[in-house]
């Protein structure tokens, strides 16, 4: 018998709320633009990455920028709500 070792965990992973937060906040930028999902295809998303975006799945910072310049928005402010719980958990991590 051969026993694998479970691998830990991305980090990313330990921010999923945060991820999922900024999912329903591109989702309720959307509707409040009167957008459908299909609507991101003009922006260079496919419908199914977009999708992944708003069901508050791990992205990069360039998905994030991309979605700032969809909408108009701050890239920061996107994510100011968001961070809060991740900076506790970095000062209660030391």
């Amino acid at each position: 018998h051969s026993f694998r070792i479970a691998e830990p965990r991305l980090a990313e992973h330990s921010f999923a709320r945060e991820y999922r937060e900024l999912g329903k906040r591109y989702r309720a930028l959307r509707l409040k633009r009167g957008m459908v999902q299909e609507d991101v295809l003009d922006y260079g998303f496919s419908v199914r990455h977009y999708q992944q975006l708003e069901a508050g799945q791990p992205h990069s910072l360039t998905s994030l920028f991309r979605v700032a310049e969809m909408f108009k928005a701050n890239p920061a402010a996107l994510i100011s709500r968001c961070s809060g719980r991740a900076g506790k958990r970095r000062v209660a991590d030391r």
